[in-house]
């Protein structure tokens, strides 16, 4: 388990100016790289080293995205390859869900689907999903799994085919009202997912899911000033979350996926924090949260590099 803040980094002083994170990406081969912005600029900055480089400015929900050679790229309405070319997508702004799988980016924005050469912007395979799309991620058989949110239904996982049809049942994940957060998928197939379930965004689930049925549900409170955010780590046996509240002190805490237990804390704030991304490195020796401890000193966008 990771149990150790090895570093904080504002990311603010890092850039000189008050910035807005807008993704957190893993690494193909190493740590993990942050896209933050303010209104005229943008900047990719790797937390685990204090590498800046600065990019022109990114619309709002633009999502970051490496290839396997390492090269960013950012997804708004418009794909972007920094310091390259910028390329058309086909959904008529940002999307809400993004992959990059080898070499397909899977595209999300409502119930609309699609699959792009990323290298070209060629489309590939257009579908429509039963429900809106929040997250996409890859499975192990090639296909894909995505969450839905419904206002009946609630928050459920589907199955795609690698051409983004539906395959197999539907699986609930939460209940009517609940919105999804996040979704990773292990290398042995399970998939991982988190929800707010209820409006209030107070209280929240952790789910898996493994041959298409709920595996194990673990509730969770402290979550009104997190995004719900997760990260797995390498062996697929532990979820690390952040949980912060007004009554709770900002803490990454790893989840047993097995048996639901929390087996260890990492405190980040003397007291409560806002957060709203985390990720591992690539090898899984680290992980980083972005996010604001709550303070006299007023907010100030931190990456904490856990080890």
């Amino acid at each position: 388990m990771l149990d150790t803040v090895l570093a904080t980094v504002d990311l603010d002083g890092a850039v000189g100016t008050d910035v807005v994170l807008h993704d957190l990406t893993p690494s193909p081969d190493g740590p993990t790289v942050a896209l933050v912005g303010a209104a005229d600029r943008g900047w990719l900055v790797t937390p685990a080293t204090g590498a800046v480089h600065e990019i022109p400015a990114v619309e709002p929900d633009s999502e970051l995205v490496l290839t396997d050679e390492g090269t960013p790229l950012v997804v708004g309405t418009a794909l972007t390859r920094v310091g390259g070319a910028t390329l058309p997508l086909p959904l008529g702004g940002p999307p809400d869900a993004v992959l990059l799988d080898g070499d397909t980016l899977h595209l999300a924005r409502g119930t609309r689907l699609a699959a792009v050469d990323p290298d070209t912007g060629a489309v590939r395979a257009t579908a429509t999903a039963p429900a809106p799309v929040t997250h996409l991620a890859a499975a192990p058989d090639g296909g894909l799994a995505a969450l839905v949110t419904d206002p009946e239904d609630g928050t459920v996982l589907l199955h795609l085919t690698p051409d983004l049809r539906p395959d197999g049942d539907p699986v609930e994940v939460a209940g009517r009202g609940s919105t999804p957060t996040a979704l990773q998928v292990t290398a042995d197939g399970t998939v991982v997912a988190a929800a707010y379930v209820n409006e209030a965004l107070d209280a929240g689930r952790l789910v898996t899911v493994v041959d298409g049925r709920v595996r194990t549900e673990v509730d969770l409170e402290g979550t009104d000033d997190t995004a719900l955010d997760l990260a797995v780590d390498p062996t697929g046996r532990l979820a690390y979350l952040v949980l912060s509240a007004s009554y709770h002190p900002a803490e990454l805490t790893a989840v047993d996926l097995a048996t639901g237990e929390r087996t260890g804390t990492v405190g980040l704030c003397g007291g409560a924090g806002a957060f709203g991304a985390i990720a591992p490195s690539a090898d899984g020796r680290t992980l980083t949260v972005i996010g604001s401890c709550i303070d006299a000193d007023g907010p100030s966008t931190t990456a904490f590099v856990i080890g």
